[in-house]
């Protein structure tokens, strides 16, 4: 890593967007992952750690690479950066041009441009902006520099030379693009396919102590209402349920095993409740940071009130019993 002016260059990049980054990664739940410019491979280790390592907390088995079960690939242009690291964390890595290799090349549910796009001239970076999102299911993520920073020929390899400047306005040209500003000195572009869940770019500050001990709470009130090994439907904007015990708490609306945001209304709401207690769930699990769900969606609210019995309604959770009906 190469420091000058304060500014971090290839085959490492600026670390100040590795929270947002991830805190994307976790409510997109990718189960493939193309990492353009793996320069030293940063990305692909933090992807690998945020996926299949961070699920051996619930099925140890995949902490053991042949257990793995995100396919995480990458594209650099300049061979002499690969090593054996990269070929350990990555399936597999693509040498050569981004833009004849994307076009070519398979679909991912998200294509990661960590400092690269900078590289190139616009037109050019515009039709990789544009063949990425055909290739893209779920979101293209860039990352590029707010500001110039006269990068020449580094590490022996001219690739690393800057060619642009990109601006706020250069991404919102992509329909329902966000862009964020991260420590002043970044530009953070998410471009989502259409149907993809709405993300919160910014990540959650850090629980003070009364929040911490709100949580802990919330923890054991699950765990003496809900059988470690029942399926129950958690309602938590995807907050806990990868903090649970539990095994099989089901996301809130679901589609295919992952949290697809907040239902439009209340049919669409009573629709899936039922779908997944038909499909097993015994219980619904509203946590206390979801309790405004009960107040907006009052015809949801109302059904279960009416329909199925509540088995705890503290500060903490409140919980419907799928199985015990009212009638």
């Amino acid at each position: 890593m190469v420091v000058k002016n304060r500014t971090f260059h290839m085959p490492s990049s600026r670390p100040s967007t590795i929270p947002t980054v991830i805190h994307l990664l976790r409510q997109l739940r990718p189960a493939s992952i193309l990492d353009v410019g793996v320069g030293f491979g940063k990305w692909g280790h933090l992807f690998r750690e945020y996926t299949d390592i961070l699920e051996a907390e619930r099925d140890p088995a995949r902490y053991e690479r042949e257990h793995w079960q995100v396919r995480i690939d990458g594209i650099e242009g300049h061979a002499e950066y690969i090593t054996e690291m990269h070929h350990f964390l990555y399936n597999h890595i693509y040498v050569g041009d981004a833009r004849k290799l994307i076009p070519s090349g398979e679909t991912y549910d998200l294509i990661f441009m960590g400092d690269m796009l900078e590289h190139l001239e616009k037109e050019p970076g515009y039709q990789l902006l544009n063949d990425a999102l055909e290739k893209a299911k779920r979101a293209v993520i860039v990352t590029t520099p707010k500001f110039e920073t006269a990068q020449t020929d580094l590490c022996a390899n001219p690739l690393e030379r800057h060619h642009s400047l990109w601006a706020v306005r250069d991404f919102l040209k992509f329909e329902g693009a966000i862009v964020r500003t991260v420590d002043r000195a970044t530009l953070l572009a998410v471009l989502p396919k259409p149907g993809t869940p709405p993300v919160q770019v910014k990540p959650a500050a850090r629980p003070g102590a009364a929040t911490a001990r709100r949580l802990l709470s919330t923890l054991e009130r699950l765990r003496d209402n809900v059988p470690a090994d029942a399926q129950f439907i958690l309602v938590d904007e995807e907050q806990l349920r990868h903090q649970l015990s539990h095994k099989r708490a089901l996301p809130f609306l679901e589609k295919d095993g992952e949290y697809w945001g907040p239902p439009p209304d209340d049919e669409t709401a009573i629709r899936d409740l039922e779908r997944l207690k038909a499909a097993g769930a015994r219980y619904i699990v509203f946590v206390w940071s979801s309790f405004w769900w009960l107040d907006y969606y009052t015809g949801f609210h109302r059904y279960l009130r009416e329909h199925y019995l509540c088995v705890a309604d503290n500060k903490f959770v409140i919980i419907f019993d799928l199985q015990r009906n009212r009638r």
